[in-house]
């Protein structure tokens, strides 16, 4: 595995890679993660295949806009959806809402989609480089690590015969778990798992916000 520093020269590489249907690895708030198109399902395979990741748990879709969600989903929690996005994002939270998009294979065929805005600047660099969404997953073995973030190292190791090339952080990770991910439906807003950012903060912010929700 070859590790790349976010040049023009290495963005117009990791393209190339990317559309000729092969994951890669790039960093986000709180993991190192294995990326692809959305839509590249020799891509998506070979993402399930190196994990070894059951194929029914989708994989999440990253962009680098707060506001590109409504073009990949729905939410009868619209306020907030709108809450959410603007306090939290860019950053380590991931939101789980009515699939809109036509990336079913990613899905697994799931009615829902797990959406994220990320602060890291590589990151964000390299998606508004590429001007599409990439579909993610921790670059990490199924079952392993589960305790632990997936940092450059952990990542080689276990992606490092896989997968040809990682692009390396320009900034260093703050965070000491995974991201947060929160769901949306008719009942409200409900906890899927804690990172970082508390679940008590988030309700505490959508209270200020004057907000109608459900734990």
């Amino acid at each position: 595995m070859a590790f790349l520093t976010p040049t023009l020269h290495n963005f117009n590489l990791l393209k190339k890679v990317l559309f000729n249907g092969e994951p890669i690895i790039l960093p986000t708030d709180t993991n190192y993660n294995l990326c692809c198109l959305p839509d590249s399902t020799d891509a998506i395979d070979k993402i399930f295949a190196f994990k070894k990741r059951p194929k029914n748990k989708p994989l999440s879709l990253f962009f680098s806009d707060p506001n590109d969600w409504k073009m990949f989903g729905s939410t009868p929690q619209k306020v907030l959806m709108d809450q959410l996005t603007t306090e939290f994002w860019p950053g380590p939270l991931n939101i789980i809402i009515d699939n809109q998009t036509n990336f079913s294979y990613m899905l697994n065929n799931s009615s829902t989609i797990a959406l994220g805005c990320l602060q890291n600047k590589t990151f964000r660099d390299f998606s508004k480089f590429l001007g599409l969404p990439l579909a993610i997953t921790s670059a990490n073995i199924s079952g392993t690590a589960d305790d632990l973030l997936i940092t450059k190292e952990v990542a080689a190791l276990h992606m490092g015969t896989k997968v040809k090339y990682l692009l390396i952080s320009q900034e260093e990770n703050t965070t000491s778990m995974s991201s947060t991910i929160v769901k949306l439906d008719t009942a409200g807003i409900s906890l899927v798992r804690e990172g970082d950012l508390k679940f008590d903060t988030i309700l505490a912010t959508l209270e200020r916000g004057n907000n109608q929700f459900e734990k």
